[in-house]
């Protein structure tokens, strides 16, 4: 899975859920997979056609390529936790996701050009890079330049989420990592079944 460059509504359609929390996305004008021949599609998935679709949705919504999301699987594997919970912390605390949890980008392909353009500090140095892990103790900031900036993007987020594990102060545009993020805390707008995602992986 390569850079897509394309509508991302698009994306929403293919798959069949709202890959971002914005309107267009949340409420999806046509329920059909994009392009011609829907009806020769619309034949019932194999388990293998399942546990594809699951890796893609949550691939596309943490915006992460596939060779991202094989080395995050293999990872949570090598735990002694529980896969699904692991693979869930590793794609909720990387950086663009956590500015996108504090609604300080609306969507998570904003937060990846927000943070590749050095927008954030982390404990004080800048961090241009999206897949940053974030970690309990962890202080995030917004560089002075950039404040106006993103206090502006975030005024024109759709969705302001309080999670208990996100300590924040919008005035000063600061937040803390309280603590690493549960399955319960999870925010994505459609449901997931990590099951099949372990399934696909252990092939």
């Amino acid at each position: 899975m390569g850079n897509y460059s394309g509508p991302k509504v698009r994306l929403s359609r293919a798959l069949g859920v709202p890959i971002a929390e914005t309107p267009k996305h949340m409420r999806l004008r046509r329920e059909s997979p994009p392009g011609m021949h829907v009806l020769r599609r619309a034949r019932r998935k194999s388990l293998y056609g399942q546990q594809l679709m699951e890796k893609q949705k949550l691939a596309r919504y943490y915006n992460v390529r596939d060779g991202q999301m094989r080395r995050y699987m293999e990872e949570a594997s090598r735990s002694k936790r529980t896969t699904p919970l692991v693979l869930h912390e590793i794609l909720e605390t990387r950086l663009d996701n956590v500015i996108r949890r504090l609604g300080w980008a609306r969507t998570i392909w904003q937060a990846r050009q927000m943070v590749s353009h050095a927008h954030f500090k982390v404990d004080g140095q800048r961090c241009n890079i999206p897949s940053f892990r974030c970690q309990p103790g962890m202080k995030i900031t917004v560089r002075d330049k950039s404040k106006k900036f993103v206090r502006e993007t975030s005024e024109t987020a759709e969705f302001h989420l309080n999670l208990d594990w996100l300590e924040r102060n919008d005035e000063q545009l600061e937040a803390n990592i309280a603590r690493m993020p549960s399955l319960e805390d999870s925010r994505i707008p459609f449901d997931i079944d990590y099951n099949l995602i372990v399934e696909y992986y252990s092939r």
